[in-house]
């Protein structure tokens, strides 16, 4: 709601563009599209989780108890 309220208070500003700067999130990728900011400036590592946007999330849950699994056998760990 903030930047949507920046957005109507620059609209007079022709030449002014509305920048979301550091995300943390993806999700704030999406939250920068639906205010209507112009730019949005994304480190490496946020682009890189770009990819799993649509992905089926119950795939996504069995992936990441695999990667959990692997890695703890991996460890060498006994309980």
């Amino acid at each position: 709601p903030t930047m949507q309220k920046c957005r109507d208070l620059m609209s007079s500003h022709v030449n002014a563009e509305l920048l979301w700067a550091s995300p943390r999130e993806v999700l704030n990728l999406f939250q920068a599209q639906f205010s209507g900011c112009h730019i949005i400036t994304m480190d490496h590592g946020l682009l890189e989780k770009l990819r799993f946007i649509g992905k089926d999330l119950n795939d996504f849950s069995v992936e990441t108890v695999d990667m959990f699994y692997r890695d703890a056998k991996s460890s060498g760990f006994k309980i």
